[in-house]
C-alpha cells in the first residue's frame, strides 16, 4: 500500500519535471538534444511507474545518470558566470531537488524492484 503511494508521488514528481523540461526547451533553447531527451525519459518513467513496468527500474537509472550530470553541471555554470544572485541560487535549489528526485527514484528503483517483475 505505501509502495504504491510511493510510485504514484514519484511518478508526479517525474511527470512535473517533464513539465518544467518542456518549458525550459521551448522558452530559452529549442536546440539541447539532451534536454528533449530527458523530457522523453521523464514521460516513460512516469507511464512506467504508474504501471510498474519492468522495464521502468532501468530506464530510471538511465536518466539518473544523464540527470545528475546535467543538473551537477548546470549548477555549477550559473554560479561560476553570474554569481550568487538570487536567480543563481533559485536555479540551483530547482536543480538540486531535480537531482534529488531521480536518486530518490533510483533508490526506490533497486529496493522496491520486486514490484516491477513480469511475474
Amino acid at each position: 500500500m505505501a509502495g504504491e503511494k510511493a510510485r504514484k508521488v514519484l511518478a508526479i514528481a517525474h511527470a512535473s519535471a517533464a513539465i518544467l523540461l518542456a518549458a525550459t526547451l521551448a522558452l530559452w533553447s529549442p536546440y539541447t538534444f539532451h534536454v528533449a531527451m530527458l523530457v522523453v525519459f521523464h514521460v516513460a518513467i512516469c507511464y512506467g511507474l504508474l504501471k510498474a513496468q519492468p522495464w521502468a527500474p532501468w530506464l530510471v537509472g538511465v536518466a539518473t545518470a544523464m540527470g545528475v550530470v546535467f543538473a551537477a553541471v548546470s549548477a555549477y555554470v550559473p554560479i561560476a558566470l553570474v554569481g550568487y544572485t538570487l536567480e543563481a541560487c533559485l536555479l540551483v535549489a530547482g536543480l538540486v531537488a531535480y537531482a534529488g528526485i531521480l536518486i530518490a527514484s533510483l533508490a526506490y528503483a533497486i529496493f522496491r524492484r520486486k514490484e516491477f517483475s513480469a511475474g
